[in-house]
């Protein structure tokens, strides 16, 4: 039977209201699936991806060494 999850994400150890991240109220079976819902609507907000469970990105130690070490990115070319 579903429950209702009060999940809150804080910035360390501040408790002023303004150090609340998220602050929100999800239906779930579990409080895993509470999380795992905030943390994909969090990603979804952020427009960034999340990896699979047990996804890793690996990158080479070229792309390390020059900085290139997000997909597409430019962060080690000169021209950029």
């Amino acid at each position: 039977m579903p429950a209702q999850w009060r999940v809150q994400v804080w910035l360390g150890e501040d408790t002023a209201p303004q150090a609340c991240l998220r602050n929100v109220k999800i239906t779930a079976e579990t409080e895993a699936e509470a999380l795992a819902i905030a943390a994909r609507q969090a990603a979804e907000e952020a427009d960034g991806e999340t990896l699979n469970d047990g996804q890793e990105e690996v990158f080479s130690r070229t792309e390390v060494a020059s900085g290139a070490v997000e997909h597409g990115s430019t962060a080690g070319d000169s021209k950029a």
